[in-house]
């Protein structure tokens, strides 16, 4: 392609032959309705799908100019990522939309509001979603509330998915060390613009339906990877911005603009028991033997939340989830030939937080809900000061 193009928009794809013909139809719509005076230009970044995904992009018709590519790497989300950013540099796009590719919620409207604040002068549009309060599970438990305790930014969604990014910020990114191949890109991406004085809006999309919600009902489908790969950055980019992570710093308000008008999510079903049955069985069978980092005093409290009787027994406090958080960074940056294993403790302990927080929540709305995750985030800050300095 020979000509500049002024916004590209990038579809990250695997296996969602259901989805992809409407997110491609909607992303087209979204860019004649808004940016007809702009030169524009759909990728399709595949992650090697096996079922007819590639073929249905490549026969959606479409009034944008569109190209359907196998993504760089092995599989994983941050490559199809890496794909798009690097043909959108070769075009020299000056705005990069990043939406999924099972999206079943897309409008038009959400290309509006991700792409015109890059035009004006932002590098980083983060999405903001209404979600059910079992919806988000990594974020609310481990990205948001540590995020914003590490870095002051009030991003209620760094892992979000949709991104609206300028080239200055996708130039940064391509040439960071840590430009991860996996789930951890939103994380990456979130984190590099807060660390790297990017000029940061949030945009309200209302609601995000997806097909991988339905997988969270089987945390080893979808969760247990993502919560892996996601920590997994989490921790590199921690220590890797340790002078700023570090430091004593006050919230920074975020710009929020985008969709007034607010439906109410759907319901996404947890199971409590299954949660709950994961982390007793993981810390009788991992942690006793893999526990290196977390002392004595920890460790009893845990012992007497793997031995409540049932369901209305179960309680992991908040402060202990937090206080097991910074154990694990602390001694991630001393022994990172470990960090398989902290992982791995981490990730166990998280279903137990989770499904904590499932039985404190279950008889609140997405309001209530909303303030038990809002202490977390309290906890997260007070035991940053105690621990993280």
């Amino acid at each position: 392609m020979k000509d500049k193009v002024d916004i590209v928009v990038g579809i990250c794809t695997k296996n969602v032959e259901d989805t992809i013909e409407g997110v491609i139809k909607v992303v087209d719509q979204g860019l004649n309705d808004y940016f007809p005076e702009k030169k524009s230009l759909i990728i399709v970044s595949d992650g090697f799908s096996k079922d007819h995904t590639k073929e249905r992009a490549n026969k959606t018709v479409t009034r944008t100019e569109k190209m359907v590519l196998d993504q760089i790497g092995k599989i994983g989300k941050g490559n199809g990522v890496k794909t798009i950013f690097i043909k959108a540099e070769e075009v020299g796009a000056e705005a990069v939309a990043l939406v999924d590719g099972d999206l079943s919620s897309i409008i038009p409207e959400w290309l509006k509001h991700l792409i015109q604040p890059i035009l004006t002068g932002y590098d980083l549009v983060a999405p903001f979603y209404v979600r059910h309060k079992y919806d988000a599970v990594v974020t609310n438990h481990l990205a948001y509330p540590l995020t914003r305790a590490l870095y002051g930014i009030s991003i209620r969604q760094p892992i979000g998915g949709e991104y609206g990014l300028s080239a200055k910020m996708v130039k940064k990114a391509l040439v960071h060390p840590l430009f991860p191949a996996e789930f951890g890109i939103d994380i990456f991406i979130t984190t590099v613009a807060a660390c790297e004085d990017m000029k940061i809006i949030e945009a309200k999309l209302g609601i995000k339906s997806h097909d991988s919600t339905k997988d969270y009902k089987d945390p080893k489908v979808l969760l247990v990877p993502m919560f892996n790969q996601v920590t997994g950055s989490i921790l590199d980019l921690t220590i890797f911005y340790k002078d700023f992570s570090k430091r004593k710093v006050a919230d920074k308000s975020i710009e929020r603009i985008g969709i007034k008008e607010v439906k109410i999510p759907k319901e996404v079903v947890m199971d409590i028991s299954g949660y709950i049955n994961d982390f007793k069985s993981g810390y009788k069978e991992t942690i006793k033997e893999k526990n290196f980092f977390l002392p004595e005093e920890i460790i009893f409290s845990l012992n007497k939340i793997s031995n409540s009787s049932g369901v209305e027994d179960f309680n992991f406090p908040i402060d202990l989830w937090a206080q097991i958080v910074y154990y694990g960074i602390n001694y991630y940056e001393q022994k990172r030939d470990r960090k398989e294993d902290i992982l791995e403790i981490l990730r166990i302990l998280w279903q137990g937080r989770l499904a904590s927080f499932a039985i404190e929540t279950k008889d609140l709305d997405v309001e209530q809900s909303e303030e038990v995750i809002q202490q977390q985030v309290k906890a997260f800050k007070e035991y940053k000061e105690k621990m993280w300095q």
